[in-house]
This record gives C-alpha cells, structure tokens and sequence, in this order.
C-alpha cells in the first residue's frame, strides 16, 4: 500500500472505541461480544499514539458511543478516562469478565465520573446496570444534586433507573457521582459491580434498551458478495470521535445496511463555537444489499480539531447501519528513506529560540548548517529533564517508560539506547558531554564505543566535547572508514557557566552593567535567584536580560566555532553529502521575567519548544521549514532510519525525512509532555495543562498565546478530547514500563556534585 492511499486503523481515523475482532465474514448481525479483553491486547501490542495514523485497525477508547443518549461501558478500562481528572493507577476499581459479560468492581464506596453535554439537555434519567455485592444500595447525584437512592436485590445484574433530573444541564463538563452503602461488617467482597451507565432522554424504555457496547463493533460484513471490514452501529445511535486532518485529503468509506429494511446515515463535523456541519447523509435500504460508496473533502476541516459524528436511524428493529474501511486519501507520493554513512546529533543545552536563526543570524557556523538544513519550528520536548530528554533522544522511549522523570534519577540499566542498537549492527558510536546531567553519574556512559565527559568546574573550554569529538571522528574514520558510526554531542550551549574571560564580559551589552550575573557564576547566581520564596525577588530586571542574552551569545560563539571545524573534517573526507546532521535543543531557557534556567521547571511551551534542525544526506529540503508537530521520539525514529538500525514496533516515531518530503501523518497528533503528576498535552493549536487530579487548564493558543485564559468550561469538545488523549497516551506510556524496570536512582560522585552546584541545579 503506497503513503497514497492510507488505510486508517480505529485509533487513528476514528481513534474508534470498539475493538478489533479477528473473526470470518458474517452475514447477519452479531448477537454479542465483548471488547474489553481484546481492547486491552491490541492496544499494548501496538503501543500506538492514539492520535496518530501510525497503524491501522488499532483500538482506542478517544471516542464516545451512543445509543439513545450517551453511553459509558464500564467493563473497559477506558472508563477511566472518565473519572474526572484523575490518570492513574486506580486501586478502588478492577475490570473484570464473567462468561459473556464485562463490568466494574468497586472497592470504593464513592465514585465520580465526568461527561461533557455538547448542548443543553433537560430531563436527563440516568441509568445502570450492576450487581450487588456486599452493598445492595446505591446512591446517585449530578453535579451535587441529589437523584435518589436504589437497591439491589437478588444475585443478578439488573437495570436500574434513577428519578429523571428536572434542573436543565447545561453545555460543558458535568459530573455523576455514585455512591455505595449498606455495607455487611465483615463482607469482604466488592462493594458492587456496574456493567454500563446510560445517560437517557425522556421517553426511552429502561427495560427494553440494548446497550450499544454489544453492537458497536468492528467487524466483518459481507454486502452483495464484498467482504468489508467495518463500524457496525445499531439505530438510534451514534460514534463521535475527534480528529484533525494536516492537510487536504478526503475521507473515504462505504456505507450500507446489514439485515432487513433501510436506515439514514449522517455525518457531521462539530466544533466548539460553531454550528454542526452536515457533511454527507445517505438512505441505504438491506434489500439492495450492497455498498454505498461515499468521499467527504475535508478541505474546509484542515487544521482545524473536530468532532467526526457518525449518526444513524434505522426503520427496522433488527437491522445496522454499517460503515466500512474508513481511509484517508491524499496526493502524496511514496518516499525512499536514504542511509547514511554518518550520523552526528549535537544537543545544545539552556538555548532560547531568540538566540538563533531564523531569529538571529550571528553564529556563522549554525547558520552554514541551517542553510544546508531543514528546520522543525514545532520541535517539542517531552519533559524538563534535561536527561529526560536525552534519554528519549537516544532510546525513543517517553520519560514516563524510561524513568528519568527527575533529575535525581539515573537512566536504567534495561533501557537500550541507539548505541546499544548500532553496536548490535557492527556499527560504532561516540558520546562527548560537557551537560553535568549526562555524566556517568546519570547512566550516560553504557553502550557507547567511546564516552567522554566534561565538567564545567575543570578548566576545561565549553567547545571540549565537539573538539573531542572531532579528533574521534577522524581517527575512526582513518581506521575504517566504511563503519556505520554515531556521534552524539551535548553541549552547554547558552547555559551558565558562560565560558568567558573577564575581558570578554566587559565588552558586553548593556556597557554599564552593574547587576548581579558573572560569566562563571552565573548558575549559582540564577539558582539562588530562582529559590527565592516572593515572586518578585524570582525575576529579572530589564538588563539583566540583556546582559543574559549576550552571555549566552557569547558563550554560543565558541562553540560555534568548534561546531565549524567538525563540519569541515567532514567535508575534507568526502563524508559530508552522506552525513545525517542533527542540531537541537535539550530543555528551553524559558522566557521572562522569572530567572531562567534550572532543573525540572513547570512544563511551560517557552521551555518544551527548541530549535530542531536536521541536514539530511545530500542536502535534501534545505532551507525548509517543516511544518507539523515533532517531539524527541521522532528524532531517535529519523536517526535509526538513517542508520539502518530496527527499532522495536511499540517505540512510535515518525520519520523526519518522510515528513520534510510530505509523507507525514495526514492525521494531526497530540504530543504529551509529563512531569511526574504534572502534564501538557498540545493538539493543534489547543493545550490542556494540569496537575493529576486536580482540574486542568485549557486554552486555544492561536488566539491567547500565553494561556492567560482557561477556556476549559466553555469548550466542551475540544475539553473532552485532549483530556482523554492525555489519558490514552499517558496509559500507553505507562504499559512501556517495562522497558525500564523500576526508577534508579544517581548516586553522585564528588565532582558530578560540584559541576551541578556550578551549572545551578
């Protein structure tokens, strides 16, 4: 299949709630299943972005299914997602499966769970079906106004209906909270189990009502002798899920009606603050029994976060609508990734994006690159670890896998990192650090051919690492120059401890500077500003900003020069057209007024954005900006590639050569970045931050690009979407643990020590 025709799995086009079903061609409608245990499997053996297009047929749980009135299937771990803003790991609630059925049981005698109404709703009547256990009553509420109290009687599972809720709900985020009590003393069994919750409109038989979790599901259905894999949705019901589309495509499917009579499908794109837009309805009747192909344009969607609607009304009880093989189609041509001889990644620590081109153009040696290179200006780190990130860089794994989530954690002894990879391939590779985060101390030094490290107490130049490197290089190549090779440089970039003389300094803006900052104390300086407990003492004053900002100028200029003189052993030995050449940021300075700088700051986008250059073989898309969100696996994806080196299938990459030449996901891609409890998830030009489990916030920055303005409550769809995105990603995060074992700590030596008290951390 060519990157022409995309055939589109559940995660990524639909990011579908149902799972998918390994069984033969039916001609009738199922009678039931059950998709939780198999939800679960899919999902860790792709390990997928649950926003990307990476795989096809990969089951998520980023939608919402329907079926006379909304529906929450409590048997999946998905549910989850709905627990407020809370990701996990939950110890009072455990998914189970008994014979056909799959449900909840609750250890904890109060539950919340959130669901976001995208119009006002009146009457609403919410329902369940459980079991109890060693309590028979239950107790609901939304919003903190009261329904009433049910009980439970018998051995089975019953349905139950709550007294309908008279207040009108108004659009937004809402909350159910259920309640357990008559608890026996002594019962140790669970408190109870709840299969479904239906959130009902008036009118809708409570006794009678077919919960849609058995229905919506992906299978295979045979209409006028084509097999088609497919979205099975019974009447009256509907599959809504979001998505953003990067570029023009059209969206292609079939639609039909499987059984006796005929049925409406509809589909329609929504957004927040905007009405809902019909895109396509077609009638489709089971006598004619075969396939209504359909192609929406989504020109009019590009770029734009959506909720894709599937809605159907049958005028039979027994028959489905169905709808096949969902598939993004664009203009894109199949693209060759070439190899190369030669990967080089320099990481340059503390920079700030004002400092270099397309912002400034002092260094002559990054500008010479930048020339040569493409630039990836939505280059996004995954945390503000400083090692975080390079542990991400090296291994492709997120921090919350690779467990340096702090900077007082070492990277694991079971995490393979690209040295690890290349040395497997009879390839080399070099790791030169002058950052005291990537020490030895840290688990920096395993795998490599030749590791070298550099403190900033030692009288040692911040160009030492790049000239080490250098003098590496050309040995190795004078040894064997046809080995597959892998450089990895980390510089202090534009982080104190600036390497100036005092001369230097003097001839500095602004010329009469009479603040704080020294070139060699300048972390310590910043670190002792940063502590300060009163936020005013925490900023800085206009020059010494100005002051900052030619230190680290100043300091870049060194390196540059050393930068220079490595590009130039490459072009001397005929190595340069053939070498991958990647320059990028580790962790952003940050922006004012607070003192920049430091270890594992707020996840703020002025520290998670860096520059992202790469020089692919042969100079290809040089001078091109990319467009599209990247983050750090993706780095460790193109430089594999390069190299020729296989990366496991759960470590989720995209190629930066592919998406330089257009053959990047059509899909739009949230990107996670995780500290410990705290999150920012950016999807688009929307971003939710928060803290687990407290209430996030979210803003749509293409219109309050400093966040200023929590729109959370007043956008529903798009609230609904990057939260549960959040939770699917950090979920598939979470399953990579293994990967790494449990957290190690750093133990310091003495000189690590001194160089972080120097570097101010």
């Amino acid at each position: 299949m060519t990157a022409a025709l995309r055939t589109l799995g559940l995660a990524a086009a639909l990011a579908l709630q149902a799972a998918t079903l390994a069984c033969e061609p039916r001609r009738a409608p199922p009678t039931r299943a059950d998709p939780s245990a198999e939800v679960a499997r899919s999902e860790a053996r792709a390990g997928a972005d649950p926003t990307s297009n990476a795989a096809p047929f990969q089951a998520a749980s980023l939608c919402r299914v329907a079926h006379g009135g909304m529906f929450l299937d409590l048997g999946s771990d998905a549910s989850h997602a709905r627990r407020s803003f809370a990701l996990g790991p939950f110890a009072d609630l455990a998914s189970d499966t008994w014979s056909d059925q799959s449900y909840t049981r609750f250890a904890s005698p109060e539950v919340h769970y959130d669901f976001w109404l995208m119009d006002e709703a009146e009457d609403l009547e919410v329902r369940i079906r459980a079991k109890a256990g060693s309590s028979n009553a239950l107790t609901a509420s939304v919003d903190q106004v009261r329904l009433g109290s049910l009980r439970l009687r018998g051995d089975g599972f019953q349905t139950l209906a709550f007294p309908s809720l008279k207040t009108p709900l108004p659009r937004g985020r809402h909350q159910l909270t259920l309640r357990w009590s008559g608890r026996a003393t002594g019962d140790g069994r669970p408190l109870g189990m709840i299969e479904w919750i239906h959130w009902a409109p008036p009118g809708q038989p409570a006794l009678t009502y077919r919960p849609p979790r058995q229905r919506a599901l992906r299978d295979d259905v045979v209409l006028g002798g084509v097999p088609r894999r497919s979205i099975v949705l019974e009447a009256p019901g509907s599959l809504s899920c979001p998505l953003s589309v990067t570029r023009d495509s059209k969206l292609d499917f079939g639609i039909g009606y499987w059984g006796d009579g005929s049925g409406v499908a509809r589909i329609t794109a929504r957004r927040d603050g905007a009405p809902p837009q019909l895109l396509a309805e077609r009638r489709v009747t089971g006598n004619a029994a075969e396939w209504t192909d359909v192609s929406l344009d989504l020109h009019q969607q590009s770029n734009q976060l959506m909720q894709l609607e599937l809605d159907v009304a049958s005028d039979s009880p027994s028959g489905r609508l169905v709808f096949s093989e969902p598939r993004l189609r664009s203009p894109n041509k199949p693209v060759s990734v070439p190899r190369a001889k030669l990967v080089v990644l320099v990481v340059a620590s503390g920079l700030h994006r004002e400092l270099l081109p397309p912002f400034a153009g002092g260094l002559r040696n990054i500008n010479r690159l930048v020339e040569k290179s493409a630039r990836f200006p939505e280059y996004r780190v995954p945390t503000t670890v400083v090692g975080g990130v390079m542990a991400s860089l090296l291994s492709g794994l997120p921090p919350m896998a690779h467990e340096l989530q702090t900077p007082k954690s070492r990277l694991p002894r079971r995490v393979q990192t690209l040295a690890d990879r290349i040395r497997e391939a009879s390839g080399e590779s070099a790791f030169f650090t002058g950052v005291p985060h990537t020490r030895k101390s840290f688990g920096f030094d395993r795998g490599w051919n030749h590791y070298e490290e550099f403190s900033p107490v030692s009288d040692v130049p911040a160009s030492a690492p790049l000239t080490r490197a250098k003098l590496w290089l050309e040995g190795a190549i004078e040894r064997e120059p046809g080995v597959a090779r892998l450089v990895v440089v980390h510089l202090r970039g534009g982080h104190p401890p600036w390497d100036l003389s005092r001369e230097e300094v003097a001839e500095l803006e602004p010329r009469e500077y009479n603040g704080l900052l020294e070139a060699r104390r300048g972390g310590i300086i910043l670190a002792s500003i940063r502590s300060n407990t009163r936020l005013a003492q925490r900023r800085l004053s206009a020059p010494d900003w100005v002051r900052l900002r030619a230190l680290s100028l100043a300091a870049l200029g060194k390196q540059d020069e050393a930068l220079g003189s490595l590009v130039e052993l490459l072009e001397r030995s005929g190595l340069w057209d053939d070498t991958l050449f990647a320059f990028a940021g580790d962790v952003a300075a940050g922006d004012p007024p607070e003192a920049p700088f430091g270890a594992a700051r707020a996840l703020t986008e002025d520290r998670l954005l860096v520059p992202l250059w790469v020089k692919f073989p042969s100079a290809s898309f040089a001078g091109s900006a990319v467009p599209g969100p990247v983050t750090s696996s993706d780095v460790t994806t193109t430089l594999a590639g390069a190299l020729g080196v296989t990366l496991p299938d759960e470590l989720v990459g995209v190629d930066l050569y592919r998406l330089a030449a257009g053959d990047g996901p059509a899909l739009g891609r949230s990107l996670l970045a995780t500290l410990g409890p705290d999150y920012a998830l950016r999807w688009g030009n929307w971003l939710m931050r928060g803290t687990s489990p407290k209430t996030p916030v979210l803003c749509e920055l293409s219109v309050d690009p400093a966040c200023a303005h929590d729109v959370l409550e007043q956008s529903p769809l798009a609230a609904e979407a990057l939260w549960r995105a959040t939770f699917e990603s950090q979920r598939r995060e979470r399953s990579l643990e293994n990967a790494a074992g449990p957290a190690e700590p750093a133990l310091l030596d003495k000189d690590t020590a001194a160089a972080l008290q120097v570097w101010g951390d």
